[in-house]
């Protein structure tokens, strides 16, 4: 079993060293940044994958009537919405005010917007059926931290899941690594013109753990039948995991 401070990152910004404070200020300024362009980042960044492996996502969740949804980080809304419905609550979940506006301004209704840390969800234990991520677990400053926390709010029996980059192998692996670390960042910098924060979004995907190491983590931190599915060649992973 990996080591848990083996998937910890709140000391380190890309490839620099930093406080868990400073790792906060920096991300929000990040987002603040890349707020207006995420969803095109995303599409370059993945070649418009993400959209696909978000369906996968909303396909393995089973959400039903009068039950509670939480999307951890879930930014703007693309994923959350998906879920949102008049016989259920969805709640999206982001330390990004500005990223949180652009989802409002989209118009996507039927969700609730908290406006608060991953790593201290300000709900009570077992208040939530289900609780998911996408592509916010390698942003949080406590991954463990933020695991934790999804787990005591889930009820009994109740799923979460993570959709997140991963580490694909054999021949993709190589090509993966050449597109993020110098094609992906020349597309970048055309649309976001904010260096710095495109420097830390690639760094962020390549140093990303496999998924080895996330399903040692979530079964240490007391998740159960921890499961994942790899995506696009082992480009992206969902895991899952039950609340005992």
């Amino acid at each position: 079993m990996s080591s848990p401070e083996k998937v910890e990152h709140s000391t380190t910004f890309g490839r620099e060293t930093v406080t868990p404070h400073d790792r906060d200020r920096r991300m929000r300024e990040v987002f603040h940044r890349l707020a207006p362009h995420y969803d095109r980042l995303c599409d370059m960044m993945t070649l418009g994958l993400h959209r696909g492996w978000r369906r996968e996502l909303v396909s393995m969740v089973t959400l039903k009537k009068g039950q509670r949804l939480l999307d951890v980080a879930g930014g703007c809304g693309e994923t959350a919405a998906s879920f949102a419905g008049p016989d259920r609550q969805v709640i999206v979940l982001d330390s990004s005010l500005p990223m949180m506006e652009i989802g409002r301004e989209q118009g996507r209704g039927e969700i609730d917007w908290v406006a608060a840390m991953a790593r201290a969800l300000p709900f009570p234990d077992e208040s939530m059926d289900v609780v998911t991520i996408s592509f916010g677990l390698r942003n949080v400053t406590f991954v463990g931290g933020t695991l934790r926390e999804a787990l005591r709010v889930l009820r009994r029996g109740g799923r979460f899941f993570c959709l997140e980059v991963s580490k694909p192998a054999g021949i993709v692996k190589p090509l993966h690594h050449a597109f993020a670390r110098y094609v992906a960042p020349w597309l970048g910098m055309r649309v976001t013109r904010a260096p710095h924060a495109y420097d830390y979004f690639v760094e962020s995907v390549l140093g990303f753990p496999g998924p080895e190491e996330i399903k040692d983590l979530m079964e240490h931190v007391g998740f159960v039948d921890v499961r994942y599915h790899s995506l696009s060649l082992g480009i992206a992973c969902i895991h899952s995991g039950t609340k005992p």
